[in-house]
């Protein structure tokens, strides 16, 4: 079996969205290394088929990584071992093993589930050829760290080998071209066309068409030409870039070491200490967070209350400072990430009250669409025009 899959891959500090061949996967940007499996012969390959994301285990081969066995993403998260993810304000993406292993697992996954359905029978082996866009943090990206990054998956064959129970597939993973960009920027080809390629319509601007009265019918030609300042709060940064129409305005590049993350570290003695743990991974704070039916939820709220104030006041700051910048010539504000989505009571009116100060517009994305609009702006990214233009210029002889 071979298949070609186009990846749209937003690498988060907390949670791992990607777009691989049209599907969306969101999982904990968590692995573990393991000495062996955790099933015994009992188990049914076929049963995992359905749920392989969250009981995904994959034995990695590949130059860009360490190798060995991995739980990857939810399964990891709640298998009690040691977890390795990204630490917020340390770790340069390029140079960290996770975002490529987990990157490489749910590729895998897919290839596995892809076979299984068109040919009703698990594969021994699969062969994929990956179109990949994804991204690192605007205040990691440089032509070298993003040509470093682009490197590790490019250089060589990725061999994994996908487990459901005692019985393996062998994924073979190559990458003719990677494209990495500054986080944010892509959101703009989202804001503008669907996965069709159509103008954009639909719920994602139904409170800006209310909060503006635009009686006339809305879509994403809307954005076609506007100068938008993005606001993307991930857990360890947020990145303030500045679009005009298609074009990222590199005179405008700022990010800064704030979001949600930093709060719930913050937060996180506190909560262990009122739920009697001694310690807890930041994700499964985050996953409480996201649960309001959750026991430990009102918990988790009380104690982030303070450490999530003192993040906003200091995005706010940082929002002022790239509208200075940009002397005013700003016609929207937009933002997005799923720390806006905690952050959204507290941010939304103080922006609100900059935006009519300023004589410009927010748009701030509900929730539903907040996370996965970076993957889905790669997604279209990787699949359009300019990309396809730069894999061309790459495969010209210099």
């Amino acid at each position: 079996m071979s298949y070609h899959f186009f990846v749209g891959n937003d690498n988060g500090n907390s949670e791992h969205d990607l777009i691989v061949d049209g599907t969306l996967i969101q999982q904990p940007n968590v692995n573990c290394a393991v000495d062996e499996l955790p099933w015994s012969e009992e188990q049914v390959p076929e049963g995992f088929i359905q749920r392989l994301q969250e009981q995904l285990v994959v034995t990695v081969d590949s130059p860009a990584a360490r190798p060995g066995m991995y739980y990857v993403g939810k399964f990891a998260l709640e298998s009690g071992e040691i977890l390795d993810n990204l630490q917020i304000g340390i770790d340069l993406k390029c140079d960290m093993d996770l975002p490529v292993i987990n990157t490489l697992a749910q590729i895998a996954a897919v290839a596995v589930q892809k076979a299984y359905e068109e040919e009703r029978s698990i594969p021994d082996h699969v062969d994929v050829e990956v179109d990949m866009a994804t991204a690192l943090p605007v205040t990691q990206h440089t032509d070298e760290t993003a040509a470093k990054f682009e490197k590790r998956f490019t250089t060589g064959v990725h061999h994994i080998t996908v487990h459901l129970g005692i019985r393996r597939v062998a994924v073979n993973i190559v990458f003719p071209f990677v494209k990495v960009v500054p986080e944010a920027t892509p959101v703009i080809f989202t804001l503008q066309k669907d996965a069709e390629g159509k103008w954009r319509e639909g719920e994602i601007f139904q409170e800006f068409v209310e909060r503006y009265e635009i009686e006339k019918k809305f879509n994403g030609n809307f954005f076609k030409e506007k100068r938008i300042l993005h606001v993307d709060i991930g857990d360890g940064s947020t990145e303030y870039p500045i679009t005009e129409g298609n074009k990222f305005l590199r005179q405008f590049v700022h990010g800064s070491h704030h979001g949600a993350g930093y709060a719930i570290e913050e937060a996180l003695d506190e909560f262990n200490r009122l739920i009697h743990l001694p310690n807890s991974p930041r994700q499964f704070f985050s996953d409480v967070l996201k649960n309001p039916k959750h026991k430990y939820h009102a918990r988790a709220i009380k104690t982030l209350k303070r450490p999530l104030e003192s993040q906003v006041k200091q995005i706010v700051q940082n929002v002022k400072r790239q509208i200075t910048k940009a002397r005013n010539e700003i016609d929207l504000i937009c933002v997005y990430g799923g720390g806006s989505i905690l952050m959204r009571p507290l941010l939304n009116p103080l922006l609100d009250e900059l935006c009519v100060e300023r004589e410009m517009q927010l748009l701030y994305i509900p929730a539903a669409y907040a996370v996965p609009l970076n993957a889905m702006g790669l997604d279209a990214f990787v699949r359009g025009k300019i990309y396809e233009a730069l894999k061309n210029k790459a495969a010209q002889p210099a």
